[in-house]
């Protein structure tokens, strides 16, 4: 198994290159950024850059907050995580025409916070049924809930302001009920 290091690296690398021969052949900047939004192989590059970032934050975050996970709270993310996929890609035939990038993403986002939320709820059952939790974990456990709940307004105002601009029912009802 590939571990993040040498997948970040690689995918680094990718990424530079194909942004370094976008800047290199096109010679200015909008013809490179056209070239970087249009081009298939660069939009993989792209992605796959940004879903490294993103595991990034997942292991900064969980190890900042929650440390090393116990095996239920593994299992829990696991067996919710799949069951959350398939109804995302369930809900996403609905939306079908509003498929793109930022949908993509906006999934991304809204899963990577609910497995943050499985897992808070998990450690707070956890912390609720130990006798004996340090200071450290509660402060941890409440700055963490603290940081879930900014988290998931700052989701729902994005929602909200996107349906009441294009006042017609769109993605954004999925996302603002989710």
């Amino acid at each position: 198994m590939v571990k993040l290091g040498t997948y970040a690296a690689a995918s680094a690398a990718g990424t530079a290159a194909v942004v370094f021969h976008a800047f290199h052949s096109r010679g200015q900047f909008y013809p490179a950024m056209l070239y970087l939004a249009t081009s298939k192989i660069s939009l993989v590059l792209l992605s796959n850059m940004a879903l490294v970032l993103m595991c990034a934050v997942w292991q900064t975050l969980k190890l900042l907050f929650l440390g090393r996970l116990r095996e239920a709270e593994v299992e829990r993310l696991n067996e919710q995580s799949w069951r959350e996929l398939m109804e995302i890609l369930f809900a996403m035939t609905i939306f079908r025409e509003e498929f793109n990038v930022p949908f993509v993403a906006m999934v991304t986002v809204l899963l990577f916070i609910k497995a943050f939320h499985w897992l808070a709820q998990k450690r707070v059952e956890f912390i609720e049924t130990t006798p004996a939790t340090s200071r450290l974990s509660h402060i941890r456990m409440v700055s963490f809930l603290m940081l879930l709940l900014l988290l998931d307004c700052a989701f729902l105002y994005r929602s909200v302001a996107s349906l009441l601009r294009t006042k017609q029912p769109s993605v954004a009802l999925l996302f603002a009920f989710e």
